[in-house]
């Protein structure tokens, strides 16, 4: 339907249930023969009395229509629902550079950019989204899509190591942008949110602003990082302990360097920047604030999605009291079914009650959860805690209970990571992140939330104990592996690898050549004896391998670090 003039004020939302309209035919058939096998019976047994059979037929009838009717969902009235605010195309562009793990703000800055992008995920419904990761150079790590998950899960893997080497040049950036990612034909749709600490090392600021304005692309910028007080670069080792870069053996500080990006938001005019610096920040809400007044592609009065008020009550009601009287016909049954009707409908208009009268339960909820947490009983009190939180879509709770409840979450799933961090390391760790998510949520809802704050910072250092205690397990297990069991792995390993390939091959050996007409040494040698076993398993393969990849893309850093001043 293109427009409201074609479109009916009146429709069946679910037509296909019409359908049981028909089968009022092979019902009243029956009624009616059932009707007439009572006559018989009570002709036979010598009684003769109206019992109204006909009437409460009829009205079973009636009911049978109108709840068909109401299965159908009618709707009235339909107007377009928008499914997005803006339905822009939006790239992050995350700077990784080493600077970015300074601990200015909790647990760095890395984290806070990327926490800022999942807010940003959370609140968008139909935006493209993709994203570029840069430092000296940029990559794309996703393109433009609607799969927001895996937009999580490719942001999950940024980190300093995804660039080819060091430094900070957001002109790398903007080009990755608007060079491959782009589309030139949404030109004036499209926007480039950047989170960085600024400092940039090689960019050449005309170039970044001719091709913002060349392909139309809105620019919003957010600065993170202290602007007055420089912090070390703390670098994560494989053991879960951490390294204070340094040069020349002094350690190297850094801080907001804002000055180009600010300089960028005044000569350009579709340019904002905003300096978050260690405060709180909902990235999600400040692209609405930047995007409120721009335009879209889809910005006409028919575009969204189609909504009918729901008119299935009108048929329910009616059908529910025809059932009713059909079923209680008599003239005592029929002051018991008044009760009852009457109790209905005093009972329907409390379906529009105002959702602050749901307020108590949540106060006994806060409470209940108080009692639990104090009891140690921290399973009870998370599933408490996460129906709560749940009901902040509806509105019921304040900031400052969302702050409380997030907070109070964050603390039950802690204690349920030491809890598990003897018998599941992994379990535990797990847990933890997710407390530390929640502090941060927390601490988002109310800056001033000290105590959340704090948190956040504990949190981050229970993560890297439990990393290294990994760490330490697998070390462990790797020394006290016995040759023997070492062997049975082996051989279940390679008994896998046959039956993964047997079909594989037996296709493969189809499609080849025939070499069948060889003759000599090479004829012979077709019947080779079986390979010994090798002394190694494929666990060891493949941790091998990844050592090697961390080596390979070490030495490709350290090698591309000598191009720029700066590798940091």
């Amino acid at each position: 339907m293109a427009s409201h003039c074609t479109m009916s004020s009146f429709t069946f939302q679910w037509p296909s249930a019409l359908l049981l309209i028909c089968l009022l035919i092979p019902i009243s058939w029956m009624l009616r023969r059932a009707r007439k096998q009572r006559k018989i019976i009570l002709r036979s047994m010598g009684v003769e009395r109206r019992t109204h059979r006909l009437l409460k037929d009829g009205l079973r009838l009636i009911a049978w229509a109108l709840i068909a009717l109401t299965i159908a969902r009618p709707g009235y009235a339909p107007y377009y629902e928008a499914t997005s605010q803006t339905g822009r195309d939006v790239v992050f562009a995350l700077d990784v550079s080493q600077s970015m793990l300074a601990r200015d703000v909790s647990p760095n800055r890395l984290e806070v950019a990327k926490q800022g992008i999942r807010d940003a995920l959370d609140q968008f419904s139909n935006e493209r989204v993709a994203l570029i990761v840069y430092a000296g150079t940029a990559s794309i790590l996703c393109p433009l899509t609607y799969d927001y998950d895996f937009a999580r899960y490719m942001l999950e893997q940024a980190n300093p190591r995804t660039v080819d080497f060091g430094g900070t040049t957001l002109q790398s950036a903007v080009e990755k942008a608007v060079d491959q990612i782009f589309d030139p034909e949404r030109n004036g749709v499209q926007d480039l949110l950047i989170l960085t600490d600024g400092g940039d090392h090689g960019s050449q600021m005309e170039r970044v602003e001719t091709l913002l304005v060349e392909s139309n692309t809105g620019l919003l910028v957010v600065g993170l990082g202290d602007p007055n007080n420089g912090s070390p670069i703390l670098l994560p080792q494989e053991d879960g302990s951490l390294l204070t870069l340094e040069i020349d053996q002094q350690p190297v500080l850094t801080q907001l360097e804002d000055a180009l990006l600010r300089n960028l938001s005044t000569t350009y005019p579709n340019a904002e920047y905003i300096a978050a610096e260690t405060k709180p920040f909902h990235l999600g809400q400040l692209y609405n604030e930047y995007a409120a007044d721009k335009s879209t592609l889809a910005g006409n009065a028919n575009s969204g999605k189609l909504i009918y008020q729901e008119a299935a009550i009108f048929f329910l009601i009616p059908g529910l009291i025809c059932l009713l009287l059909a079923e209680r016909w008599s003239a005592r049954s029929l002051g018991s079914s008044a009760i009852v009707l009457s109790l209905f409908f005093c009972g329907f208009p409390q379906a529009s009650v105002r959702a602050e009268t749901a307020l108590h339960p949540l106060e006994t909820d806060f409470d209940k959860t108080t009692l639990l947490i104090e009891g140690e009983n921290y399973d009870e009190a998370l599933e408490t805690l996460n129906s709560i939180i749940e009901q902040c879509a509806y509105g019921q709770l304040s900031t400052e209970q969302m702050a409380a409840s997030l907070f109070n979450r964050g603390l039950c799933l802690i204690k349920l990571s030491v809890q598990q961090a003897e018998q599941s390391p992994g379990g535990a760790l797990e847990l933890a992140k997710k407390a530390r998510l929640a502090f941060l949520k927390s601490k988002a809802y109310k800056p001033d939330f000290e105590r959340a704050g704090l948190r956040i910072e504990l949190s981050s250092t229970w993560i890297q104990e439990l990393k290294g205690l990994i760490e330490e397990e697998g070390n462990q297990a790797s020394t006290d592996s016995s040759p023997q069991s070492s062997e049975e792995t082996e051989n279940e390993s390679l008994d896998d690898y046959e039956d993964m390939y047997e079909d594989d091959y037996s296709e493969l050996s189809e499609s080849m050549p025939d070499s069948s007409y060889n003759e000599g040494d090479l004829a012979a040698g077709s019947s080779m004896q079986s390979l010994p076993a090798p002394n190694y398993t494929i666990e060891d393969i493949l941790l091998e391998e990844k050592g090697n990849l961390q080596f390979r893309q070490q030495k490709r850093a350290n090698a591309n670090a000598a191009k720029v001043e700066k590798d940091y």
